[in-house]
């Protein structure tokens, strides 16, 4: 199947912060959330910290983050930027 999220912005002082859900099905290995923001100074979700340096590994390119996670593995996240 596919890999899916959601995405809520909210603007606190003058940083944005963008939050969600991230659903692997069908032993799908990650794939890419779109923030809603234009740049990420920060982020984090649960997927980094329950698996070995190899796999759950979060890259940030712009707005975007393309998470790579163990099949099947479902979460949160949230970062903040601009």
């Amino acid at each position: 199947m596919a890999f899916t999220s959601t995405s809520e912005v909210s603007v606190f002082g003058n940083k944005k912060v963008a939050f969600g859900t991230y659903t692997n099905t069908s032993t799908t290995t990650g794939g890419a959330i779109v923030t809603g923001l234009d740049s990420i100074a920060y982020f984090n979700s649960n997927c980094e910290t329950s698996q070995a340096a190899t796999v759950n590994l979060a890259a940030r390119s712009s707005g975007s983050v393309t998470l790579t996670t163990v099949a099947s593995e479902d979460g949160t996240w949230f970062a903040i930027g601009n």
